[in-house]
């Protein structure tokens, strides 16, 4: 990482440019977001981001080319928008299809789940909500201004013919990733990015047709709700009765909630969560130094069948869960 200064906020304006080999550890390298990523598809994951941070703003541009369910919150008081610059599949936000490449605009307080497509390069702009206002407003956009001041919680996404231009802009902006690092050192530098960004948001909250994404689906509040009761009782992981009865559903609505939040039938949801929970702590402990029980952190997340658990854990992630801990255990301090 080149870090360059501190902005009056504290934030550190730099860039940086990182690739990860693993969903958790891509989603760490969100310095100052707090992230979970959750791998759903089957393969080894690759992930690469840039990050380029300005006073106000933040640029991303992340590429990933495992599908993944991602949930958390960004830094305080941040909008973000995110635009994916290609995708091999429309994705699911929130319970409900996101068609490709419509903008998503969220508060950086909840940024509610989102299932990734298999492959995915997307550029997410963070920027601080008075800021953008008043630039906003500077540039006569009053309407726009109003929008973004008083944004909370509600999400929307934004469609149109001028989409292609503006993914052609950002990719301009982040291919040079290192490149910058000497250029950005200097005031005026960042002012233009700055001005280049704003412009950027202008055109897509101004330009392009919005829709509201409302609260959660009915579909994905059961998910929800199903997800933290299992979370909450990992000694004692449920089966998909338990979770009808949890969720007051039979097992066929159940069926059909998780495939329209989600994609994914029940089964294959806690199945995939409870690996991706298991891949995490057996990182965890490689990395601390702790003295490590695959078969252990298998059984405390419900996996007592050691064949069919390696086999699971190989076809998601590519690699048994012993080539994991001898990864983090040989990576460089």
């Amino acid at each position: 990482m080149a870090a360059i200064s501190e902005a009056e906020s504290g934030r550190v304006i730099g860039v940086s440019v990182g690739e990860s080999a693993d969903a958790a550890e891509h989603a760490g390298r969100f310095g100052g977001w707090k992230l979970r990523m959750d791998q759903v598809s089957s393969g080894r994951f690759a992930g690469r981001l840039v990050r380029i941070r300005l006073e106000s703003l933040e640029i991303v541009r992340e590429t990933t080319t495992q599908a993944l369910i991602k949930q958390g919150t960004a830094w305080p008081d941040a909008l973000v928008f995110s635009l994916p610059l290609a995708a091999s599949s429309d994705g699911h936000f929130n319970g409900r299809s996101l068609a490709f490449p419509d903008v998503l605009l969220n508060d950086g307080v909840d940024l509610p789940p989102l299932v990734t497509p298999t492959l995915l390069d997307v550029v997410s702009i963070a920027i601080a909500r008075d800021h953008l206002a008043s630039s906003l407003d500077a540039l006569g956009e009053t309407q726009s201004a109003d929008l973004v001041s008083g944004y909370r919680q509600p999400h929307h996404s934004f469609g149109g013919p001028g989409l292609p231009a503006l993914q052609q802009g950002f990719r301009e902006i982040c291919d040079p990733g290192h490149q910058l690092e000497t250029a950005i050192r200097f005031c005026r530098t960042r002012a233009s990015l700055q001005d280049i960004v704003v412009g950027a948001l202008a055109e897509i909250l101004s330009k392009t047709s919005r829709a509201e994404v409302r609260a959660a689906t009915a579909q994905q509040r059961l998910v929800d709700r199903v997800s933290d009761y299992m979370f909450a009782h990992v000694d004692d992981p449920p089966n998909i009765a338990d979770l009808c009865r949890i969720a007051g559903v039979s097992r066929r609505t159940l069926q059909a909630c998780f495939r329209d939040a989600l994609g994914l039938t029940p089964s294959q949801y806690l199945r995939t969560l409870r690996l991706n929970a298991v891949r995490r702590e057996l990182r965890a402990l490689a990395a601390a130094g702790r003295p490590i029980s695959i078969g252990d952190v298998a059984a405390r997340w419900g996996f007592w069948h050691w064949s069919r658990f390696t086999e699971n854990y190989r076809l998601l992630f590519g690699e048994l869960p012993s080539r994991t801990v001898q990864n983090v255990l040989s990576a460089p301090r």
